[in-house]
């Protein structure tokens, strides 16, 4: 009798540290989901502001889109990892982690996150502006539903499927019309479309990695510093290949010579460096696709901030009626996506 009280309490304990862990997941989702739309606009802004020094055109959006990202990246690699060394985690702990060879995979996913999706992300939404861009890449959590059933046997029903109806709905609805002074905006369109893909295909492969490594050594170590590492050979390769092997330097040269831009570049990293490790814990924590849904709800947290930093006079910002109305469509799916609570609160089963 004794024995099968201890099993009861021992479940209940088990049980109860499975929610604190997924509301913890949820709310660090979140948390990411308004550090991502942050970063994004003032990636955007620098990347304006240097772009006036060069000739314009999409392939050197892509090249001075990987060195921003190289930059952010790296620096807040090394601030994590300072980060971790004050709340004591020795150094030799990164090499027990990349000891563990399934722990690398978050390497490759890195290559779909930072060259393919984030670069994507960011060129689409100066494009098409950070509501158009972000509601395309709201589709994010409908690809790692899907992925998720598939490979993490992840728990999903008709719910979860009305909410991907609805999520692509919102999109459809948001692009009907670009807003007034846009003259890319289909453009930016199809390039920020390009981003769901690579984000729910890292969310995937990351997470099942995260089940090997704490998230919060893994990310800087692979996420950040081994994905800037990649981007920067990726812009390099390029520029190699186009003829224009002085623009890595000629950017950096950009950089360090306006303290403005540095300003922004140093903003920047903070807030991705929050969104990347933010992210990675939840996916960990509450799943890959209920935290991709949180992250992804940032077309609604674009028309605030949005509003804020056009008030700050920090950036422009612009959207329409229907470009308000799909963005809180996509995120009232995401929200159906997410809205039994028993299984808000459940824990993948690792």
């Amino acid at each position: 009798m004794n024995y099968s009280s201890e099993n009861l309490t021992a479940r209940k304990i088990y049980e109860d540290r499975k929610v604190r862990l997924a509301v913890l997941g949820l709310l660090l989702a979140w948390i990411s989901a308004l550090s991502l739309v942050v970063f994004q606009n003032f990636n955007v802004v620098a990347a304006e502001k240097i772009s006036g020094y060069f000739p314009q055109g999409l392939l050197f959006s892509y090249v001075l889109t990987l060195v921003l990202l190289f930059f952010c990246e790296f620096v807040g690699g090394i601030l994590m990892i300072l980060f971790n060394t004050v709340r004591g985690i020795p150094l030799a702990e990164y090499a027990r982690i990349w000891s563990v060879k399934s722990s690398r995979s978050i390497l490759g996913a890195s290559v779909l996150g930072g060259p393919l999706a984030t670069a994507c992300s960011v060129i689409g939404i100066s494009l098409c502006g950070s509501t158009y861009g972000n509601c395309m890449i709201g589709l994010t959590p409908v690809i790692t539903a899907i992925l998720g059933t598939l490979f993490l046997k992840e728990k999903t029903g008709v719910r979860v499927f009305v909410g991907i109806f609805f999520t692509v709905v919102g999109v459809a609805v948001a692009g009907i019309a670009p807003p007034e002074g846009v003259s890319n905006f289909y453009m930016g369109l199809l390039i920020a479309a390009v981003a769901p893909m690579g984000y729910a295909v890292e969310a995937i492969i990351s997470t099942h990695a995260m089940d090997v490594a704490d998230p919060l050594i893994a990310c800087p170590l692979y996420r950040m510093i081994g994905g800037s590492i990649i981007e920067l050979v990726c812009a390099a390769a390029v520029c190699a290949a186009s003829g224009h092997g002085d623009w890595i330097l000629q950017i950096f040269f950009v950089i360090f010579a306006e303290p403005v831009i540095l300003g922004f570049l140093l903003l920047s990293t903070v807030f991705l460096t929050i969104q990347y490790n933010g992210i990675y814990a939840a996916y960990s924590y509450c799943g890959a696709t209920r935290g991709s849904a949180i992250l992804f709800s940032t077309p609604i947290w674009s028309i605030p901030i949005g509003m804020v930093m056009k008030y700050m006079e920090i950036g422009d910002f612009s959207v329409t009626g229907l470009g308000i109305l799909g963005a809180f469509v996509i995120v009232a799916g995401i929200m159906i996506i997410l809205a039994k609570p028993s299984e808000l609160f459940r824990l993948r089963d690792v």
